[in-house]
């Protein structure tokens, strides 16, 4: 939960115990009585925790039943009674279908923002981290730069040892690629054997050692497949940096796809880098 959540939480959560608790106090009882509390469990939905809803039911319930023999007395003792039961149902009703909500929400986010296979960031979630990045460029002026790199002469892979050979190398990369990289990198699979990396705090020279590192290692890695049989993998990177605030995401892309094209015209296996505003790149 975030730190903004969690204050909105806590102060409508106070706002509407105070009010059902005053209500309670200083009225009648009626048919309103505890039903007021049923606010507080929708509250928890805005903390998106699933946990937080049950405990404003279980809040909300208490103060149901102090409200029962705190309150001053009004209308027919059962009818009363059944009041505040059926607001007791209407609370943990509310609750129940809440709780089942946000557990369905957080099994099915990762499936929106991550690759079932490799577990990385998916295409979509890597737009919007990188979209953030340029608000921080344009805010604060902090670089960052993009590498696109996708594992040279692939579909022959899959062809030569299976598709589930090819899974487990594409499931290897990406191991190799979290376990390299900082903390603060972001990398994602946006494509059958294509991947991204997006480097914050990093001009161009940095963002094309990085590649170069990566480069050699997959050059370098044991892709070992059932019987022991070793495939070789290759891989082509292109790297671009943001040069300007007038650049918008797509630029970005067509310039680090633009040199991850001549990498593999120059014959693969190597790391291409868009050298701005002129378009060029370097090998």
């Amino acid at each position: 939960m975030t730190t903004l959540r969690f204050y909105l939480v806590i102060v409508f959560s106070l706002v509407i115990s105070f009010a059902g608790l005053a209500f309670d106090l200083y009225f009648p009882l009626g048919v309103a009585g505890g039903v007021p509390y049923v606010a507080l469990v929708l509250v928890g939905l805005v903390s998106r925790q699933s946990v937080v809803v049950l405990l404003l039911a279980l809040l909300g319930s208490v103060l149901t039943v102090c409200g029962y023999y705190l309150s001053p007395p009004g209308g027919i003792h059962y009818v009363v009674l059944l009041n505040r039961a059926l607001a007791l149902f209407a609370i943990w009703a509310t609750a129940i279908v809440s709780f089942l909500h946000l557990r369905a929400v957080a099994m099915l986010e990762p499936l929106a923002h991550n690759d079932p296979l490799t577990g990385l960031y998916n295409r979509y979630a890597f737009d919007l981290e990188v979209e953030k990045q340029m608000e921080r460029f344009r805010r604060y002026g902090e670089p960052f730069s993009l590498i696109l790199f996708d594992l040279d002469h692939f579909k022959q892979i899959n062809d030569t040892h299976g598709h589930v050979a090819g899974d487990n190398i594409l499931q290897s990369v990406a191991d190799l690629c979290l376990y390299h990289l900082r903390r603060i990198d972001t990398v994602a699979r946006i494509g059958g054997e294509e991947f991204a990396i997006l480097l914050p705090n990093t001009h161009r020279r940095g963002a094309q050692g990085t590649a170069t590192r990566l480069r050699r290692r997959i050059e370098k890695a044991a892709f070992q497949q059932d019987g022991g049989t070793a495939v070789d993998v290759t891989a082509s990177f292109g790297v671009a940096e943001l040069e300007h605030e007038n650049q918008d995401l797509q630029d970005l892309m067509k310039a680090a796809d633009g040199a991850l094209y001549r990498a593999k015209e120059g014959g693969r296996n190597r790391v291409a880098v868009s050298s701005g505003r002129s378009g060029r790149t370097k090998r």
